[in-house]
């Protein structure tokens, strides 16, 4: 059995990815999010058994909710054996076309620390069970907005999100490079552009200034998430990947 954990999985990827490793039997899945109290949660613990499915109640932003997650888990038979993959997919996305000079400032500070401090934190607290498990993987669901070379022509679009996916991709790369000598794997990974809440924002402007890029479903991102985080091997630590196994520049 491997053992995953996601944030973020009451909606959109998150979920899409919970779903997806549920249809393996082979898999046990921890999905948190700052509410389980939804429909979508309700519906899986109807459908699989307490041996595979767990949610779990946690706000990667509050230090304490993330001490208490890992209190219950580190006690927790599920994982018994450690934790094979740690998914950092919780995101946000304020402030899509804001420019540089009408950002709110606060909330772009908000984003940065998001995407680089928060997952810093949660990942430094599930270390013990990730190092105590066989796969041993960190995952790190960034963007292509991240991208010195692909975010360029894209102007006025998602300036404070790239700067903070820039930002957990350089924590993705640097972390990569010293979790390999624990034997630990890690990935930064594009999961597309798909039909979710922050995708959706960008309908117009993407079918104004970039037609021919093709939306995705949430089932096919998730899917390929998890192929390129299974075939993750230690060789290939550190790298940017995106949802179909290629790698993208930096």
């Amino acid at each position: 059995m491997s053992a995953w954990l996601i944030t973020g999985s009451s909606r959109g990827v998150g979920l899409g990815i919970v779903h997806y490793l549920l249809k393996n039997e082979g898999n046990v899945v921890i999905a948190t999010a700052r509410s389980i109290d939804g429909q979508a949660f309700k519906d899986l613990e109807l459908k699989y058994p307490k041996t595979r499915f767990q949610p779990v109640q946690l706000d990667i932003t509050d230090p304490e909710s993330v001490a208490n997650a890992v209190s219950l888990l580190t006690t927790s038979p599920l994982l018994a054996d450690g934790l094979d993959y740690l998914v950092n997919n919780a995101g946000i996305h304020p402030q899509p076309f804001a420019t540089f000079e009408t950002l709110d400032l606060e909330a772009f500070q908000e984003e940065v620390l998001f995407n680089t401090v928060v997952p810093v934190r949660l990942t430094r607290a599930f270390l013990p069970l990730i190092k105590k498990s066989r796969e041993k993987k960190v995952i790190f669901i960034t963007s292509v907005m991240g991208s010195f070379e692909r975010t360029w022509p894209l102007v006025n679009e998602c300036n404070s999100y790239s700067v903070g996916k820039a930002a957990l991709n350089m924590v993705a790369r640097k972390w990569g490079a010293s979790l390999k000598y624990d034997g630990i794997s890690v990935a930064a990974i594009h999961p597309g552009w798909v039909k979710t809440e922050i995708g959706d924002a960008l309908l117009q402007w993407m079918g104004e200034n970039a037609p021919q890029v093709s939306q995705l479903g949430v089932e096919e991102s998730a899917a390929g998430v998890v192929k390129v985080s299974e075939d993750l091997i230690l060789e290939k630590t550190g790298e940017f990947w995106n949802y179909d196994g290629t790698t993208l520049p930096w």
